[in-house]
């Protein structure tokens, strides 16, 4: 079999969970634009390569900032699913109020964070040339609300870049209790609810406490869920542990915290 042949990639910090599961997101709707298409990280998962032929990140990106996206219940702006749909083959995206999916305690968001409003945002966001390049996931600003420019839109801290300054204990006050913006990554943000909506870290035996593991060899995305567990039991598929972390007083908004690595690139 002749060996996959990388279309593009994005650069990756592995130890970022939101960057993870946002390279799975990157990877589910490349298999829905493209059928076939194959991902995988490189040995010291720095970077995460596409294979779908001929096709580009540029192309990508348009795509995803400019597809159709639902609101699936209208009566429901906090928790409603959204509907990804043309020019990718439909997705649902529900992982955290469908039993089926066990992902429901990934859930960051809370109060009055809207599941719709933040993805619009962000999809809205990454429609700036600037997401065309390999260092999507590490593109920071403030986003605004397509509805109302004048206002900003947080994200739903998915990003392990937000959780150190998050709590009132690190620094001083609430950020959130305040309505305080400031910078997020929409790329990771979007492409990791889509993500977790097909791949998931597997439990620990601690609460909110998650495992995922790298891989290292092309993959498509129907196995993206045993790969992201370590079900597949690869060779050189390190492995990292993070915390859902609560960053409010209250314990309802929680954040992706930086994750540590149980293996080395090399050692799993």
């Amino acid at each position: 079999m002749k060996p996959a042949t990388p279309s593009f990639f994005v650069n990756v910090d592995p130890t970022n969970p939101g960057q993870f599961f946002a390279c799975c997101g990157l990877l589910e709707l490349a298999d829905r634009l493209w059928s076939g298409a194959e991902g995988w990280f490189a040995p010291n998962g720095r970077q995460f390569y596409v294979s779908c032929g001929d096709h580009t990140l540029a192309e990508f990106v348009s795509a995803t900032a400019a597809a159709t996206m639902i609101h699936l219940d209208p009566n429901d702006s906090y928790s409603s699913p959204v509907r990804i749909g043309t020019p990718f083959r439909q997705l649902d995206v529900d992982w955290w109020i469908s039993d089926q999916t066990g992902a429901r305690d990934l859930k960051v968001w809370a109060g009055t964070m809207e599941s719709f409003g933040i993805a619009r945002a962000m999809q809205y966001a990454i429609r700036d040339k600037r997401f065309q390049c390999p260092d999507i996931l590490n593109l920071g600003m403030v986003v605004t609300n397509p509805d109302e420019p004048r206002k900003k839109k947080e994200p739903y801290y998915f990003d392990a870049r937000r959780s150190p300054n998050a709590h009132s204990l690190d620094v001083g006050f609430s950020a959130n209790d305040l309505g305080v913006t400031s910078t997020a990554h929409p790329a990771v943000e979007l492409l990791c609810l889509i993500g977790i909506q097909v791949a998931r870290p597997s439990n620990t035996s601690q609460k909110r406490i998650y495992d995922y593991s790298l891989w290292t060899i092309p993959l498509t995305a129907n196995l993206l869920l045993a790969a992201a567990t370590g079900e597949l039991q690869l060779l050189n598929s390190p492995r990292f542990r993070f915390e859902n972390w609560f960053r409010t007083g209250q314990k309802k908004h929680k954040a992706f915290r930086s994750s540590v690595p149980l293996s080395a690139p090399g050692d799993a």
